[in-house]
């Protein structure tokens, strides 16, 4: 549980803040790690392997990237409740949320697994007859991942849920345990191991899909073991659908999906952009992509963070105390972003090397990930601020700045660059900083204006009118 006292000065509420925020900053940066480390794993086999890899997980990440926006609901719900001290709900959260979890997963891995071949062909539609590794190796790939989403997702809303009771370190003990897996996993099942066969691009996922494996057993051994904050009796619960709490989830989450499936869907426009300039350059930007998501991972969890904070203090009717946080946490995370940019930028080469050797790789990728790296502030402001917004319940300003930011900043501004002007891959990069730099300042004003705060009371006050 967050401290709510009325008494914390500015230094008990940064420590408050590194606190909660440490163990999710960590687990999102750790994470970060091992996607590194399994593009440097694929880049050795060569640029088609790594364009094969980053193509196929457009999809992938589109589809995570919604469905774990669904669980701020689930956070957010949690986090109020637990901040009203309303056991009964939290339960109730906890529960609707887990059935939602293992119904969605069920039909996205038998959808992915059906699609894979389409997908491809979609996300190549720029390439002349397009490139026949990827769309072999790719396919493969594709159906063996989509189909390890029926343990990925359930683990995903324990997450979520643990988040908003304010437990951020048992999130990050199952995702290291995870992703130790998945790299070990990696490497054996890429290079081959013993009498286990070099498998390339297909070991990649086999690797992934074991980590995710691991991880759901963790999670349902811990759930059951009752280790965590969550103290309920499942052999006591009625299995059932409660569409009034199922109604409430969706109501902060959907709004969170759509915002993530429109900016994951201009990824997608942009990807299909990018490979209609090549195999290498889908390289190249597969290498940019996953360098700039080290200290990203870090505003992510402190916006996990903020999104706790103002969450519990809201339901505390602290409505001062949830500004305060989110303020707070927003310098920290600045500070800790620069810091961690600063040597990003230095040593950009060699760090790009650890993925490709290939000049030309390293010589379309270097402009563009110093160029993302100096806007890292700005992502510092949106991640935490929007996390905060999401915690009050206020998604649909959040999906609305993300239907502005990625339509005219990401689509447009990247088309405008990358094939009017000619620039190429900068080009489609100078729309992403267009496309961050609106939402931004469209966030910055919105938490300043203070209008998010009453959100919460509004729908409590409609929801007594209604009874």
């Amino acid at each position: 549980m967050v401290n709510l006292s009325d008494d914390l000065t500015p230094k008990k509420m940064r420590k408050n803040i590194l606190h909660l925020a440490w163990p999710a900053a960590l687990r999102m940066f750790l994470q970060s790690i091992v996607g590194i480390i399994d593009i440097i794993m694929v880049g050795s086999i060569g640029a088609h392997a790594l364009a094969t890899v980053d193509i196929s997980n457009r999809f992938v990440f589109i589809t995570v990237g919604v469905l774990s926006s669904l669980t701020i609901g689930a956070t957010a719900l949690v986090a109020r409740y637990k901040g009203a001290k309303d056991e009964e709900k939290v339960d109730k959260v906890i529960t609707q949320s887990f059935l939602m979890g293992i119904i969605l997963s069920l039909i996205i891995a038998v959808l992915g697994f059906l699609f894979a071949k389409p997908i491809l062909n979609f996300m190549m539609m720029l390439m002349d007859k397009g490139d026949p590794y990827v769309l072999t190796k790719g396919n493969i790939y594709l159906k063996i991942v989509f189909t390890s989403m029926i343990f990925a997702l359930p683990t995903m809303m324990l997450n979520s849920i643990l988040q908003g009771m304010g437990d951020m370190k048992t999130p990050l003990y199952i995702m290291v345990i995870t992703n130790v897996i998945n790299v070990i996993g990696n490497y054996i099942f890429i290079y081959g191991i013993g009498p286990i066969p070099e498998m390339g691009v297909t070991g990649a996922a086999i690797g992934t899909s074991l980590g995710r494996l691991i991880g759901f057993i963790i999670g349902i051994y811990i759930l059951l073991s009752k280790k965590t904050t969550i103290k309920i009796n499942f052999k006591e619960i009625k299995w059932s659908f409660d569409w009034k709490i199922i109604r409430d989830i969706l109501h902060i989450g959907f709004p969170a999906s759509v915002e993530e499936l429109v900016r994951r869907g201009s990824q997608i426009i942009y990807t299909i952009l990018v490979a209609g300039l090549g195999t290498i350059t889908i390289a190249a930007n597969a290498v940019a992509m996953n360098i700039n998501s080290l200290p990203m991972m870090i505003g992510f969890g402190f916006g996990l963070a903020s999104t706790t904070l103002v969450g519990q203090s809201l339901g505390a009717e602290k409505e001062e105390l949830a500004n305060e946080y989110g303020k707070q946490t927003t310098v920290i995370t600045m500070v800790l972003m620069i810091i961690v940019s600063i040597p990003m930028f230095i040593w950009v080469e060699p760090i790009i090397r650890l993925y490709s050797s290939d000049p030309q790789v390293i010589e379309l990728s270097k402009p563009v990930v110093r160029m993302v790296i100096g806007i890292q502030p700005l992502f510092a402001i949106f991640l935490v601020l929007a996390g905060g917004l999401r915690g009050a319940g206020d998604t649909r300003y959040t999906m609305i700045t993300t239907i502005i930011g990625n339509s005219a900043g990401r689509v447009l501004s990247s088309l405008f660059f990358g094939y009017i002007l000619g620039l190429g891959l900068i080009g489609f990069w100078l729309g992403m900083v267009v496309d961050i730099a609106s939402r931004t300042l469209l966030i910055f004003f919105r938490f300043k204006s203070g209008k998010w705060k009453n959100i919460y009371h509004k729908k409590e006050h409609l929801k007594e009118k209604v009874a």
